[in-house]
Order: C-alpha cells, then sequence, then structure tokens
C-alpha cells in the first residue's frame, strides 16, 4: 500500500464501486466525489496527494476542475480518466500539466504502471539530502542514513521536520517550543527542555556523521538550524 491519498471522481457508480476497492488496496486514504463541485470541495478539505478525475462529470467536469485546480496549485498530480471520444478535448489541456489520462475502459494494468511510475516520481522529491549519506524522507517524516532508518522519539522527529522546512535559516527559539510542546503553557523550564533535547538528536547523530560533525546547529541569538551539506 502506498502511503498517499487520492481522490477520485467518477459519476458512473458501477464503475466507481468497483474502482475503489482497488484504490483502497494500493492507497492509504481514498475519497470519493461522483461530480465535479463535490470533488473541488474534497480536494480543498483533504488536500490529497493525487486526483484521479473523469473527464466527464455533472455540475463542473473534471477538465474544469483540473483548471480550477491549476489556477493555485501546479505541482497535484492530476491523472484524467476518458473516453475515446474525449481525445481532442484533451489537446486543449496541455498546459494542464497533466501526469496522465488513462483511457476507457481502464486496462488495470496499464493503470499499476501509471501509479508506480507516478508514486516512484513522488518519493523521490520526499527525499532531501542533508549530508552525504543522510537523507531526509519528508513523505514518511524518517531520517535514513545509507538506506538505515535512524530511530527517533516524536520530539526528535518534531525538531527534524521543523528545521529542514526551513533548511539552512535560523529557527527561534521560542517558535520550536511553541511548535513542539504545542500542548503545553510554555515556561521558563522549556528553554532547558528544548537545549537538551538538541543535544540529544545531535549526540545520537554523531554516530553516524562523526564528532566533528555538529547535526543541528545553534546560534545563542538566531536560534538553531540544520545546514544541508551534501558536498
Amino acid at each position: 500500500m502506498y502511503n498517499y491519498s487520492i481522490l477520485y471522481a467518477e459519476d458512473d457508480k458501477s464503475i466507481r464501486d468497483n474502482f475503489i476497492i482497488l484504490l483502497q488496496e494500493m492507497f492509504q486514504d481514498v475519497y470519493i466525489a461522483d461530480n465535479g463541485k463535490d470533488t473541488l470541495k474534497l480536494y480543498i478539505e483533504k488536500k490529497p496527494d493525487i486526483l484521479l478525475l473523469d473527464i466527464r462529470m455533472p455540475i463542473i467536469d473534471g477538465l474544469e476542475v483540473a483548471k480550477q485546480i491549476r489556477k493555485n496549485d501546479e505541482k497535484t498530480p492530476i491523472i484524467m480518466l476518458t473516453g475515446y471520444a474525449d481525445k481532442e478535448i484533451l489537446l486543449s489541456a496541455v498546459n494542464l500539466k497533466l501526469e496522465a489520462y488513462i483511457m476507457k475502459p481502464v486496462d488495470f494494468k496499464k493503470f499499476n504502471e501509471v501509479i508506480e511510475s507516478l508514486i516512484n516520481k513522488m518519493n523521490q522529491k520526499h527525499l532531501i539530502p542533508i549530508r552525504k549519506n543522510l537523507i531526509w524522507d519528508s513523505s514518511n517524516h524518517i531520517l535514513i542514513h545509507e538506506e538505515n532508518i535512524i530511530k527517533l522519539t516524536k520530539k526528535e522527529q518534531l525538531v527534524i521536520e521543523l528545521l529542514i522546512e526551513h533548511l539552512n535559516q535560523f529557527i527561534q527559539n521560542d517558535s520550536m517550543i511553541y511548535h513542539i510542546w504545542e500542548n503545553e503553557l510554555p515556561d521558563n523550564s522549556h528553554d532547558n527542555k528544548l537545549i537538551q533535547l538538541i543535544y540529544r538528536i545531535n549526540k545520537k547523530l554523531q554516530k553516524y556523521l562523526g564528532e566533528d560533525d555538529k547535526f543541528i546547529e545553534n546560534s545563542y541569538t538566531l536560534g538553531y538550524r540544520i545546514l544541508q551539506t551534501i558536498n
């Protein structure tokens, strides 16, 4: 099963019901719509990783849904399901940056190939090199050293996730405290908690990076940062 979500829009119930079973075996979360209006609503609410749209839907068709999404989102992959008669319509959709279009009735072998290729591409985008042999997987929130996953506590994960979101930039102590201990009322003790947490992370990473490589840098006035050095 892929650790991604997909929004599937199809108005034909018989086709939709059969396809849902396949998608639920492939994806962690599957969101379903049977018209273009509900598709846009679900897209805004759920923020799916992939969109699978039938080109012909009531209220708003799949092509118009894609056009509206592309006004503010050029990255979310869109796969269009289309009948043979819709081929000419798709010629006008070049600017929509569709990931693929799949002819109906769907060839499931072809569909699996398209999805596998797309997932491989998406996985590569989520792999962020930090050091020569150290990678952050932003999709699964894990730190990998030479293909081995480094075990992190939840708070260690939150620290690294925040700093990598702002890679090479310093994050102030207060911002980090509010992010890590979001369910607590910060007091003077949290400064020391943060210091100890950063120390434990750096100590843990020394095993992989060496004694002289401080994974998280600190500045008394600026806060903390992770510096990307992959050369």
